[in-house]
């Protein structure tokens, strides 16, 4: 085999993370070095090639023609050597790790975990309920369940189900005195508010509450599972959507006080970094937790890991859909 020809590969490693952050002092918090070390590093990189890969303007950089088309296939290559390394070092057989959005993990996902664990006991998995956006170039993470407006950088993103929300309650809440007949009715009541007072008065609105002052009455949550759980302890109506309800309502903790629900800007999705979407532990997390949400699989469905689809969240199969027989509706 003739001799290879190569940079110092940290100078690639350098150029690298500073073109696909399009900052060198993000590339230098990636590497754990100083803004000095990658700039030096990236100058080294220039003077070995004889060609400039950046166009320097004050504290902005931008790639050159040069610069673009090395990227690409660098990305590639260092995406190839860190799965080699991984394989080589047997870490593909290591825990599956998922960072959760903490309110999914415990009202959605662990109800589920039975049925991934007895299709892949080989599998061991280690999920990290956290509100943080997931820095897989840092954290040590196969895949993350984010819940959010979408467009996040440098992962793949796949929308597993969009959220509408709707008033539940307690049972035991509703004084006979003062009975919940229609949305203004509510003003007896305290309503139970998820870090903002917004999606509260989003849903009277569309109620045709007019000018509901009386909404800002009660305690703010910086969970939705918090506020779920204070409203089947009867202290308040709260707002919900049916991935993190829905076994609370089939179970009678709560019931559903108007058929009326407004679609949240939000939706869960499943991402992961591209390197990521090989890995046989990861292929088969997603193609479990697609059919959980009740999407197709993605081969039959035609979608590539990079598309985003739709459903509707999907209940157990040991448990029943939705809200209690009263307030019960067609999907």
């Amino acid at each position: 085999m003739s001799h290879r020809r190569l940079p110092p590969l940290n100078a690639l490693r350098a150029f690298e993370a500073a073109a696909r952050h399009g900052s060198f002092s993000r590339a230098a918090e990636e590497l754990h070095v100083t803004h000095a070390a990658v700039s030096h590093q990236v100058r080294a990189l220039e003077e070995e090639a004889g060609v400039a890969f950046f166009r320097r303007t004050g504290r902005a950089v931008e790639l050159t023609d040069a610069g673009r088309a090395l990227l690409p296939v660098l990305s590639q290559a260092l995406d190839q050597i860190a799965e080699g390394w991984v394989q080589a070092l047997g870490e593909e057989g290591g825990p599956l790790t998922v960072s959760v959005e903490p309110s999914f993990a415990a009202r959605w996902l662990v109800l589920r975990l039975g049925k991934f664990y007895r299709a892949h006991p080989e599998i061991e998995l280690r999920l990290l309920p956290s509100a943080e956006v997931t820095d897989f170039e840092r954290q040590n993470v196969d895949l993350g369940i984010r819940y959010g407006l979408g467009g996040w950088t440098d992962v793949i993103a796949e929308k597993l189900f969009e959220a509408t929300v709707y008033p539940v309650c307690s049972p035991l809440l509703i004084d006979p005195k003062k009975p919940i007949r229609a949305p203004e009715d509510l003003r007896h009541y305290p309503l139970l508010h998820e870090e903002t007072m917004g999606h509260w008065l989003q849903w009277l609105e569309a109620a045709g509450v007019k000018n509901p002052k009386w909404a800002a009455r009660g305690p703010l949550f910086i969970e939705a599972s918090l506020a779920l759980q204070a409203a089947a302890a009867g202290q308040g109506v709260a707002l919900a959507n049916d991935a993190l309800a829905m076994t609370d309502l089939a179970e009678g903790r709560l019931m559903r006080l108007f058929d009326l629900e407004v679609p949240d800007e939000e939706a869960y999705w499943l991402v992961y970094p591209k390197r990521s979407a090989r890995k046989p532990k990861v292929q088969a997390f997603r193609a479990w937790i697609r059919e959980e949400a009740g999407l197709l699989p993605a081969e039959i469905a035609g979608l590539k890991p990079d598309i985003k689809a739709r459903a509707r969240p999907k209940a157990p199969a040991h448990e029943p859909v939705g809200a209690p027989p009263q307030d019960r509706r067609d999907r």
